[in-house]
């Protein structure tokens, strides 16, 4: 082989992965458009007479003025609803997961004792596993835990399986029963509180997007972009420095 020859080309390497980008506690365009609003309500402050021509009048713009604090007040609670969704939700998952391990554990004593009965190959003596929900997934839904969960108590309570001797043993595992069934409650409840608190939020957006638009229509008006004079008064209303404000 030629010493000359070419060496091969050196491997691409492998580009860098992109950096994950967190979801922001806020919803950051509710964020910008608050603050879009603050910047056209206080430039309407300034020209209420020209204003109050075209009907922007300082009623219309008390609204406003009072929309955009109580949409500050709304945004930081559906951000606290959601947080106290999101706890409930772990929450619930927790106990759930509880239950179900339970549940499970009731299984597996009711598999262990069909084996013992199982050994002398005895049909009179063996423990059938019907009902106890072999191999079926016990979590498929809300509401088919809490049957299933129901279904095996009731079956370990007349069956008196290894490891359920004791009341106690079965009252742990309704225990866990009731503690999952008053998680959901909570899970729902705060998962309720947060659908009111966005939905009110985004019931006060509206208002304030439509009246601040309203404002930069009249500002745009008022103060077309055909006249460079304007430029001042265009830029502190947010609007475009070479055409109007679009719908």
């Amino acid at each position: 082989m030629s010493d000359n020859a070419t060496p091969p080309p050196s491997p691409t390497p492998a580009p860098e992965p992109k950096p994950t980008r967190s979801r922001g506690y806020f919803n950051k365009v509710q964020l910008e458009d608050l603050g879009t609003a603050e910047t056209v309500l206080a430039a309407a402050r300034k020209n209420v007479a020209a204003l109050a021509k075209r009907r922007i009048d300082d009623k219309y713009l008390k609204g406003l003025e009072d929309a955009i604090k109580e949409a500050r007040r709304r945004v930081t609670e559906a951000g606290q609803s959601a947080d106290a969704s999101q706890a409930a939700n772990k929450k619930a998952d927790a106990k759930e997961t509880k239950l179900v391990a339970a549940l499970q554990g009731i299984q597996s004593g009711a598999k262990q004792w069909h084996k013992m009965l199982a050994e002398d190959d005895d049909p009179n003596t063996n423990f059938p596993l019907d009902g106890y929900l072999i191999g079926d997934r016990l979590d498929l839904s809300h509401d088919a835990l809490v049957q299933n969960a129901e279904a095996l108590i009731a079956k370990v309570k007349a069956d008196k399986l290894p490891g359920y001797d004791d009341a106690a043993d079965i009252k742990a595992v309704e225990d866990a029963l009731e503690a999952y069934r008053g998680s959901e409650m909570e899970s729902e409840n705060a998962d309720s509180d947060q659908v009111g608190d966005t939905t009110s939020r985004d019931k006060l957006m509206k208002t304030i997007n439509t009246r601040r638009s309203a404002t930069q229509h009249a500002a745009d008006a008022i103060w077309p972009y055909t006249d460079e004079a304007n430029a001042g008064q265009r830029k502190a209303f947010e609007l475009p420095a070479n055409r109007p404000l679009s719908v």
